[in-house]
């Protein structure tokens, strides 16, 4: 079996994003519990990083009967890699990603490490096909490297569970990745209805699904000012994060206008740069604070 293809199979590059999510995260907390050790960095980027390896293995293995047709290039349709294969690579990852979070001392921490591995297994196997709860399990998911980062600087016990401006971080990345998702859906529904899918925007129309994606948008829109406006964060917070909520909001015009998988595609695209300056506007408001 070649190196190549396990690359192929856990995505690195994706398991790097879910360690500098965890950063950030843990950037947020630091700030609140004044903590200083670059080694409990390291570690929770390593957990997020091997969770993260699992969970891409699990799913490219839950997912070779369709990516036969949809991405025959993948290690597991190619040839490259033994289904059985990519199941114990998966659970090596898991594990090693569980175990490590062990040496955090943090029992959230650990719990957070263990759920997720968990609740991306299921997902895979599971709720990825059922709509609306695939959406929302991938929300959780978003969010939840944030906290495990931010829990992660913090010694048991010590100070608030969590911070205000963390807190914000993981509910807008929850909400406004559960919206890109079911934007996502619409785009997807050519391709999903001959896979005989049951997303949300095919169960229950592009227009609902719209709608629903608007909503979730929203809240993580109404929840942005609240670091700067309590005080938290000043000005150098403020100014990527009006260009975060008028990305939003062209999303959100977007895909209100015209429910289509064309315009879902560029709906998405304006999801993905509101949250690019919304990451952007944490890390400037904390480092600046």
């Amino acid at each position: 079996m070649k190196k190549v293809a396990i690359f192929k199979l856990i995505r690195p590059l994706n398991c790097v994003f879910a360690g500098i999510a965890v950063l950030i995260g843990a950037l947020l907390g630091a700030r609140v519990y004044n903590f200083a050790g670059w080694e409990v960095y390291l570690l929770a980027f390593l957990v997020a990083a091997l969770v993260a390896g699992g969970g891409n293995a699990i799913n490219d293995y839950f997912d070779r009967a369709i990516d036969r047709i949809n991405r025959p290039y993948r290690p597991i349709p190619s040839g490259q890699i033994k289904p059985n294969t990519a199941l114990r690579i998966s659970q090596v990852f898991f594990i090693a990603g569980i175990l490590s979070s062990v040496a955090l001392k943090n029992p959230f921490c650990f719990a957070i490490a263990g759920i997720n591995s968990l609740m991306l297994v299921f997902y895979a196997g599971k709720l990825k096909r059922l709509g609306l709860p695939g959406n929302l399990t991938i929300g959780y998911l978003v969010g939840s490297t944030f906290l495990f980062g931010g829990l992660a600087t913090s010694p048991y016990g010590a100070g608030p569970l969590i911070p205000t401006e963390l807190l914000v971080l993981v509910l807008m990345a929850s909400f406004s990745t559960v919206g890109r998702e079911l934007i996502k859906g619409i785009e997807d529904m050519p391709g999903d209805k001959k896979l005989k899918l049951r997303t949300f925007p095919l169960t229950h129309g592009a227009r609902k699904a719209a709608g629903l994606a608007t909503l979730f948008i929203l809240l993580a829109i109404v929840l942005a000012p609240i670091p700067y406006t309590e005080h938290i964060f000043g000005e150098y917070y403020l100014y990527p994060l009006l260009v975060s909520i008028g990305a939003f909001l062209v999303a959100i015009g977007l895909i209100l206008r015209n429910p289509a998988p064309k315009t879902a595609a560029w709906s998405s695209l304006a999801c993905k740069i509101g949250m690019g300056f919304g990451l952007l506007a944490f890390l400037m408001g904390t480092l600046s604070a």
